[in-house]
C-alpha cells in the first residue's frame, strides 16, 4: 500500500441555523493511502455524505469548511475554482447517492455517461459513446446498446444508481468518492456493482455506505462516524471480527446475521454537539463518570477508537 494520496486534517463543516451554527462534521482526521479502499459507515445524519462533499468543495455556498484537505500535496480547500474543475472527474470523481436530481432529464443516459470522456480524455463523441455503452453493460444495464439512448425517466431507481456509478468511473479518475453506490439496487445487481468495484485494484476509493455487506466485502479499512465525529478506524478484518467502540459493536449487533438487536435511542441533536462529554454516552451500556468528558481518538494496535475504555 502506498503513501497517503488523500489526507484530511482537523476538518470541520458548519452550517448557519436559526439557533446559531450547526457543525455537521467535527474535527475529522483521516488519511487514505494510494490504492486503498476505505468504507465510511454510520447512521443517517452522522455527517458522512457532508464529509465527501466537503472534500471536493461541493457544499452549498452557506457552508463553512475549516481544516485542511490535501490531495497529492495540493491543498484542495485553497485551489481556485478553475483548478478544481480540471481535477473533478479526471483526478477525483464523485459518485452521488440517489438519482432524483443527479441526472439531466433532457439528455440521454449514454450522452451523460460519455460526457466526462469527451471533456477529460479528449475522446470523440462516437468513441466516448461506445465506451459508455460498454460501461453500462458491465454495470448490468440490460440491452445497454439500446437503452443508452433512453432518458433518465425511463430507468428504474436502481438503474439510475448504476448510471451514476458509470458517470463517476467514465473519465478513469484515480480517486473515487462514492456515496452509497449500492443504494436502491436489488440484490443480484449489488453483486455486479461489488464485482466492478473489486476490479478497481489500482484506484483509491473512499465510499460512504449503510450497506455493511458491501463494506465487509469491498473495503480494506472501515471508518465509523457518529454525531459528526470519527469514533473508530480499523482494518476491515479486525473491525468485523472485533469492533472496539460500543457504537460500532451495536451497528454489527443490529445485522440480521448477528442477532438483529437494534440500538435503542437516538443520536444527540446536532445543536448539542458543543456540549462536553462523549456523544454516545446516552445510548451506551458501558457509560461511566469519565464519559462526561469528551474522549480523544486513542491509538490501539494500529486502530483508532474514541472511547475512554481504551485510554490506557
Amino acid at each position: 500500500m502506498g503513501s497517503a494520496v488523500l489526507r484530511v486534517n482537523n476538518l470541520a463543516v458548519e452550517f448557519p441555523a436559526p439557533a446559531g451554527v450547526v457543525r455537521a462534521v467535527d474535527r475529522v482526521e483521516l488519511a487514505v493511502r494510494e490504492g486503498e479502499k476505505v468504507a465510511l459507515i454510520g447512521e443517517t445524519g452522522s455527517g458522512k455524505s457532508v464529509l465527501l462533499l466537503a472534500l471536493l468543495r461541493l457544499l452549498p455556498a452557506g457552508a463553512r469548511v475549516l481544516g485542511e484537505v490535501w490531495y497529492r500535496g495540493k491543498d484542495l480547500l485553497g485551489c481556485s475554482p478553475d483548478e478544481l474543475r480540471r481535477m473533478r472527474g479526471k483526478e477525483l470523481a464523485y459518485i452521488p447517492q440517489g438519482a432524483g436530481g443527479a441526472l439531466n432529464p433532457v439528455l440521454t443516459v449514454g450522452i451523460q455517461v460519455a460526457e466526462p470522456m469527451v471533456v477529460h480524455l479528449g475522446l470523440t463523441r462516437k468513441e466516448s459513446l461506445r465506451r459508455a455503452i460498454s460501461l453500462l453493460d458491465r454495470l448490468g444495464i440490460p440491452e445497454a446498446s439500446r437503452r443508452a439512448f433512453e432518458y433518465p425517466h425511463q430507468y428504474s431507481g436502481g438503474m439510475k444508481q448504476r448510471v451514476l456509478v458509470a458517470m463517476g468511473m467514465a473519465a478513469e479518475a484515480k480517486v473515487l468518492l462514492a456515496d452509497e453506490p449500492t443504494k436502491g439496487v436489488d440484490w443480484p445487481r449489488r453483486d455486479e456493482i461489488l464485482n466492478l468495484f473489486l476490479s478497481l485494484k489500482e484506484k483509491t476509493v473512499l465510499t460512504v455506505t449503510h450497506d455493511l455487506w458491501f463494506a465487509e466485502r469491498f473495503s480494506q479499512r472501515v471508518a465509523v462516524m457518529y454525531a459528526a465525529q470519527l469514533v473508530e478506524v480499523a482494518p476491515r478484518e479486525d473491525f468485523f471480527s472485533r469492533p472496539l467502540h460500543p457504537y460500532a459493536q451495536a451497528l454489527l449487533a443490529a445485522l440480521p446475521a448477528r442477532g438483529l438487536k437494534p440500538l435503542p435511542g437516538y443520536a444527540p441533536a446536532n445543536t448539542s454537539y458543543g456540549e462536553p462529554g462523549c456523544r454516545f454516552r446516552g445510548r451506551c451500556p458501558r457509560a461511566f463518570s469519565r464519559c462526561l468528558e469528551e474522549p480523544p481518538l486513542f491509538e490501539r494496535n494500529g486502530r483508532r477508537v474514541r472511547c475512554w475504555f481504551y485510554a490506557d
